[in-house]
């Protein structure tokens, strides 16, 4: 099994967890991490993600979110292709420019899921036609284990 997880994915590991929506969250991402590191599931990663981690400037959480990404065993390259669907997927909802770079990228690899903790994302994607399903780690956690 394929995953991508977007760039809130990572950094939800470092969020402040006394909000319960984002401690499960949190924990889901772990597990999923810990999965890919038994290679259970095969994480995908893009350019785009290591783009915005490089972006970021505290140096300590930087290295965490390099050391999470690291477990990617795919790295998918942004190039016109990727950008020209990105602005496709950009006109046909009210994704994002980058939520669309991340999800071009989840369908070139034509991964089985792509995850966020983005609910706008989630929804926005689920209101047009797309070859891959945008969820939550929470939800596709259940699907996959139970």
């Amino acid at each position: 099994m394929k995953i991508y997880l977007d760039n809130c994915c990572y950094n939800r590991i470092l969020d402040d967890r006394s909000n319960s929506q984002i401690y499960y969250e949190r924990n889901s991402v772990m597990l999923i991490l810990e999965l890919a590191e038994k290679a259970a599931v095969e994480l995908v990663g893009s350019e785009m993600l290591v783009k915005e981690m490089n972006d970021i400037a505290d140096s300590y959480k930087k290295s965490v979110l390099q050391m999470m990404y690291d477990l990617c065993s795919e790295e998918i390259r942004v190039d016109g292709s990727i950008l020209d669907r990105a602005e496709e997927i950009r006109h046909c909802s009210n994704i994002k420019y980058k939520d669309s770079i991340h999800l071009a990228c989840a369908e070139t690899a034509k991964v089985d899921a792509l995850l966020t903790t983005d609910k706008k994302f989630i929804h926005n994607g689920g209101r047009i036609k797309i070859d891959t399903r945008i969820m939550n780690p929470n939800q596709w956690l259940l699907e996959v284990l139970y």
